[in-house]
């Protein structure tokens, strides 16, 4: 049991790049793993700030982002950059923008304004125990249930400030490895012709 832990809860290095349209809306998504940080099999928490740094000098990226757990609930898929703060993307080909991916899956128990160029979005009590009850949010985790009320006492009393994927066309991600099998899962059922097994192919 153990070894299934430790390789299911691994460090992967995730590259995601993506096309938009002339509307800036999302019509294609690439996913791949980059293969050296997997080959090590770390088993470590990639919110540990000063692993983080260490593996982006490594990996030659000033600053990949740190993903604690991927949601994958309605249409969308939610990486969860911190505990209310996320990157959203709408299904690829969809011609659907964050906000109406958003609006799709939660209706109204979401509402959003913005500040500056940074959307905004406040949730429900409701939706807030939906997303986080859900089983593809559940963490695999040591601390995971100190991590789930606090993202609960976060996104109720904060919001969540929402990162669109079109605002860069190309992300290294680090998260663990049970994660990113979610994220295939959902991107091969939103585009056929890639499968996980392609979407895993080193690069």
């Amino acid at each position: 049991m153990a070894t299934v832990e430790t390789i299911n809860n691994r460090l992967v290095h995730i590259n995601l790049a993506i096309q938009v349209d002339e509307k800036e809306e999302v019509s294609s998504i690439m996913m791949r793993e980059r293969p050296f940080i997997g080959e090590l099999n770390l088993d470590i928490d990639p919110d540990n700030l000063s692993l983080l740094i260490a593996v982006g000098e490594v990996m030659g990226v000033s600053q990949p982002l740190t993903v604690s757990r991927i949601s994958c609930i309605g249409k969308l898929a939610i990486l969860w950059l911190d505990l209310n703060r996320w990157l959203v993307l709408p299904p690829p080909g969809s011609h659907m923008s964050v906000k109406h991916a958003l609006q799709d899956t939660f209706g109204q128990d979401i509402q959003f304004h913005t500040e500056g160029e940074l959307m905004h979005a406040e949730l429900t009590e409701a939706a807030v125990r939906y997303l986080l009850e859900s089983d593809n949010t559940r963490e695999v985790h040591v601390q995971a249930d100190r991590r789930r009320e606090d993202s609960q006492n976060r996104l109720q009393q904060e919001g969540v400030t929402i990162m669109s994927p079109c605002d860069q066309r190309e992300y290294d991600i680090l998260v663990r490895d049970h994660c990113a099998e979610r994220l295939w899962q959902w991107l091969s059922q939103h585009h056929p012709e890639q499968t996980p097994h392609n979407l895993a192919a080193n690069g």
